[in-house]
């Protein structure tokens, strides 16, 4: 059987505190992302007929909302592994299947080691599992999104009731975290966030 490497990936999603994975640890990133869980799921099925998966790898863009050439060159190693052991990276071309914008900077690499990649297009029921998924997804986006404002102005208003008691920004923003309240963009606040958001609030 031919030799392969199963590479998947997908978007951080820093409202849900969703911002890495272990490369190495597929079970771990599948468990914590359904994305790649479900790219894992059409890999596995697609390498039964004629491949022998040797090792599966992980990765997270670096960006929530768009492809980044810094993600692609981050790939390197992965291609250098390939080489080493003759071996097909398979992937999972969801954007094509779902009809997404597609990862440009991710296709050129791609189109640049046409003879190490091997883009899998899922069948049927696979393509409608990824459609629900990704549908799912926007529709929490956009919630979130959509309620940036009031989450922002119930964390600096807790701010500013720590800040009143004595507490540093260090240690108010330390606070907001514990509480769960979070930045716009939902990453911890950190002291110069907290002082740049009282600011601009005043």
């Amino acid at each position: 059987m031919r030799k392969a490497i199963g590479f998947y990936w997908t978007l951080p999603v820093p409202w849900a505190q969703f911002n890495a994975v272990d490369p190495h640890d597929i079970d771990k990133a599948a468990a914590q992302s359904r994305t790649i869980a479900m790219q894992r799921r059409i890999v596995r099925d697609y390498a039964q007929r004629e491949f022998e998966i040797l090792e599966e790898s992980a990765h997270i863009e670096l960006a929530p909302d768009r492809g980044t050439e810094e993600f692609v060159s981050g790939l390197t190693k992965l291609i250098e592994r390939a080489r080493a052991l003759e071996a097909t990276i398979l992937l999972v071309d969801f954007g094509a299947a779902t009809h997404q914008r597609t990862h440009q900077h991710l296709q050129k690499l791609l189109d640049q080691n046409a003879d190490l990649f091997l883009p899998i297009w899922p069948g049927d029921d696979q393509t409608q599992g990824l459609v629900a998924h990704f549908g799912q997804w926007r529709e929490r986006q956009t919630e979130w999104t959509s309620g940036k404002s009031a989450r922002v102005a119930k964390a600096l208003a807790r701010a500013e009731q720590l800040l009143g008691q004595g507490a540093t920004l260090g240690k108010a923003a330390l606070a907001l975290e514990t509480e769960g309240l979070r930045s716009a963009t939902g990453k911890p606040w950190t002291a110069a966030g907290l002082r740049q958001a009282i600011k601009a609030k005043t």
